[in-house]
């Protein structure tokens, strides 16, 4: 795996990026995280010299990701590709069980109610089982989550950094960059993507397969073919790139 790549022209490529542990430090809890104002200035120039082909592909709802970056509006892939905004609104990729989905929440709630320090986070098609607070349960979780899934049809489950996700759906971060990769201003463009965790695996094989540049920021085995070490390291690489893309 190499370190990091050197991009000149603009025109060429289109950016997608994760957000948790790649654009922002991983935090105890979801809305504890900060989004730097430098980030977002990086993010806004990188629009503006590439017309718009920069997305961010996350874990998160699209929502949610508006109100960390805003007054910023990007297109965004949230809840690893269940829902879509772009140029045409937003929109959902896929069908999920939601009956089953109720029933598995009230388990998970009633878990984490008698487990102070889990944290349950709720999302559209998915929901996340948070164990930083209380590593501890790592086991219990996983075991807890796989068990409730086992039932389901069809359905994603992904342990991540300190959190098992279990997505009532079959998209992903790939599917999603397949998606945007279908319309302006990303068709036709090298596809680039950075992400730093285990649902970022998807979406560095379809970029992979399509030519494109990935990159894993932080430790780990992966498909991606650069790599970042940290957080700090990555931002500032995208900080460069964006200032000779301006031609600073």
């Amino acid at each position: 795996m190499d370190f990091l790549p050197c991009l000149s022209d603009a025109s060429a490529y289109a950016f997608f990026l994760d957000f948790d542990g790649t654009l922002t430090e991983i935090a105890d809890t979801p809305a504890a995280v900060i989004v730097h104002r430098h980030t977002r200035a990086t993010l806004e120039s990188l629009c503006a010299s590439t017309d718009g082909a920069v997305a961010i592909v996350t874990g998160r709802e699209v929502a949610t990701i508006d109100r960390f970056l805003a007054p910023l509006s990007l297109p965004v892939a949230g809840v690893h590709g269940y829902e879509v905004r772009d140029e045409r609104g937003l929109r959902l990729t896929e069908i999920s069980d939601d009956a089953a989905g109720a029933l598995i929440e009230s388990a998970l709630a009633d878990f984490a109610a008698q487990n102070p320090g889990l944290l349950l986070e709720r999302k559209r098609g998915a929901l996340a089982l948070h164990y930083r607070l209380r590593p501890e349960l790592e086991a219990m979780c996983l075991a807890l989550v796989s068990e409730l899934a086992a039932p389901l049809a069809e359905y994603v489950l992904t342990h991540g950094k300190m959190v098992v996700e279990l997505r009532l759906h079959c998209a992903t971060k790939g599917t999603a960059i397949g998606l945007l990769m279908q319309q302006p201003p990303f068709k036709g463009r090298v596809p680039f993507f950075a992400g730093d965790d285990a649902t970022d695996e998807d979406a560095f094989l379809v970029v992979n397969a399509r030519g494109g540049i990935t990159m894993k920021v932080g430790p780990g085995e992966s498909a991606a073919h650069y790599r970042a070490p940290d957080v700090p390291c990555f931002l500032s690489w995208l900080s460069a790139t964006a200032d000779t893309f301006k031609g600073l």
